[in-house]
């Protein structure tokens, strides 16, 4: 849990984000403080806003609607590029499906020009893409901000279910942008190529570097693409070189009459764990009592049967994101506030806040635990013969608290058993389970990590009294607190909370936050779905509009 400390004044923001290399003025502006009392568990940062009158300037000319119109169509036009990508691409270069991103980065090179005129720009891996603005302060570590190019495939027997076709950009002149990639991650590549070639336009030169990082297949973990991103910023930058890194994730959540604001500190490990069986195949009017795929479904069962189990821990991010609830939300009720406040030092309290939480939060099981689902099932090739090899692919989203060997053990011991009533060997990641020994038995059983991007829950990223922080969360209450949009509240408050995805960037700093500055309900119907769609409101306000 977030240690118990006085709120700090503006003095202390300023004071503290020195001391981490932060250059931050602090002018008052109009907006509803959350301002926390002595002995507070979560408490909120102080409003940071530039004090150049280029941001009059510049809010003045978002709010047009000419402008607005222009951060549409550049979106709309990144969506029409089909950057799709598949799990069994060849590295770039060897495999023609990668060509789309030659598009994608002439696309930019157009809508962007000062950007690439400006900007000293690397292409890493051929596709993924690195840009680098020169601050005026060398001194000064350098921040990063990153997104990616790549959006998941478009399922063609989904294509007629789509109200716009998912790679259209089709914007409605009211409401939704359409196609595949408007909400994931598109918007984070497009707002933060616009906001710089805005202030370029304007003659603005920051005084701390900014360098912008575009991977290519986040969708697929980043292998060629974060992961190619981070070696060379590595070698170019160093270990722990940067400032602060900001890459997509959380967003911020209308709560009643005040806005959740969540950006993620913490991320969950992963296990892909391919579970291969092998037995005799045959001609299928002579079957074995239990072919290959019958066993298989048998364990698909056990392991449906007996998920991890989540748990509450008071060290973990989720707990910290309750208690900043149980302060700022009012949409959380009078019981459940004290509840929460309560476990802090009642294990009674914390086992009633838990129960309550898993008959009530279908959101429970995967912020408070690991996660598993069966995303692959792979046998047969002919619908008379007997398939002599068949696997399915078990997903994984482990727990902060947790480890890809807990969940390893766990996977074995649900199987294993099953496995060997069927008189199958097992070789559980690189150890055998149990005495049946591979030759002597029916078949065999393999449980492996599918890709090999098996993946360790990440460090925690600093959060209250760190500079770094306080620094993000002061320019997300003042944008927040001062948007024109009159849809949403305008007090807000900071509910950290955890994400996925940024493991190759671990070794650049310790301050890292998942957070894409979007409103929750601004999306059509989620990503990775069909009618994948984002609304114009969000768009303008990843511009800080």
């Amino acid at each position: 849990m977030a240690k118990t400390e006085l709120p700090l004044t503006s003095g202390d923001v300023e004071s503290e984000a020195k001391r981490h290399e932060f250059d931050v003025k602090i002018t008052p502006k109009p907006f509803v403080s959350l301002a926390s009392a002595a002995g507070d568990v979560c408490p909120q940062a102080a409003p940071l806003v530039p004090t150049s009158p280029l941001m009059a300037e510049l809010d003045e000319e978002y709010a047009t609607e000419g402008f607005k119109a222009r951060a549409i169509n550049a979106l709309s036009g990144a969506v029409q590029i089909p950057t799709q990508m598949w799990d069994d691409l060849e590295p770039p270069g060897q495999d023609p499906r990668w060509e789309i991103f030659s598009d994608m980065h002439a696309y930019l090179a157009k809508t962007f020009p000062l950007v690439h005129s400006t900007l000293r720009k690397t292409e890493v891996n051929i596709y993924a893409l690195v840009y680098h603005w020169q601050g005026t302060d060398h001194s000064l570590k350098p921040m990063l901000l990153t997104a990616h190019q790549d959006v998941v495939p478009v399922e063609p027997v989904t294509l007629d279910q789509w109200i716009q076709p998912p790679f259209s950009g089709y914007y409605d002149g009211s409401e939704w942008i359409w196609g595949r990639g408007s909400c994931d991650d598109k918007p984070g590549l497009i707002s933060t190529m616009l906001s710089i070639e805005k202030l370029l336009e304007k003659g603005f030169r920051p005084k701390r570097s900014i360098v912008l990082a575009y991977g290519i297949d986040e969708e697929r973990s980043g292998v060629s693409g974060a992961s190619a991103i981070s070696e060379f910023l590595l070698n170019t930058y160093g270990e722990d070189a940067f400032s602060i890194i900001v890459d997509e994730g959380g967003h911020y959540t209308v709560r009643g009459d005040t806005i959740m604001s969540n950006p993620a500190v913490a991320e969950k490990g992963k296990l892909n764990a391919k579970i291969e069986l092998s037995a005799p195949g045959g001609h299928s009017s002579v079957p074995p009592r239990h072919p290959t795929i019958g066993m298989l479904a048998r364990m698909i069962t056990e392991l449906e049967a007996n998920p991890h189990t989540p748990h509450l821990n008071r060290s973990s991010t989720y707990y910290s994101q309750l208690q900043c609830q149980a302060q700022h939300d009012p949409v959380f009720s009078g019981h459940f506030k004290k509840l929460i406040k309560d476990s802090i030092a009642s294990d009674t309290a914390l086992a009633q806040l838990e129960e309550e939480l898993k008959s009530t939060d279908r959101m429970f099981g995967p912020l408070a635990g690991t996660t598993q689902a069966v995303d692959i099932i792979h046998g047969g090739v002919k619908s008379n013969a007997l398939p002599e090899n068949a696997y399915i692919i078990v997903n994984h989203r482990i727990d902060t608290m947790s480890s890809v060997a807990t969940v390893k053990a766990h996977v074995a011991g649900t199987i294993g058993p099953i496995a060997h009533a069927f008189n199958l060997s097992v070789d559980a990641f690189g150890e055998q389970y149990g005495d049946l020994k591979k030759g002597s038995a029916f078949g065999h059983l393999e449980m492996v990590d599918a890709y090999g991007t098996e993946l360790e829950p990440a460090p925690v990223t600093p959060t209250f009294g760190s500079g770094p922080y306080e620094l993000l969360a002061g320019t997300i209450i003042s944008s927040l607190g001062t948007s024109p949009r009159s849809d949403i509240p305008k007090k807000a408050f900071l509910a950290p909370t955890l994400s996925t995805d940024t493991k190759w960037y671990w070794k650049l700093t310790k301050h890292i936050f998942r957070y894409g500055h979007v409103n929750s309900g601004d999306s059509y119907n989620g990503a990775h779905t069909v009618n994948e769609g984002e609304s114009k409101n969000d768009q303008t306000t990843l511009l800080g509009i």
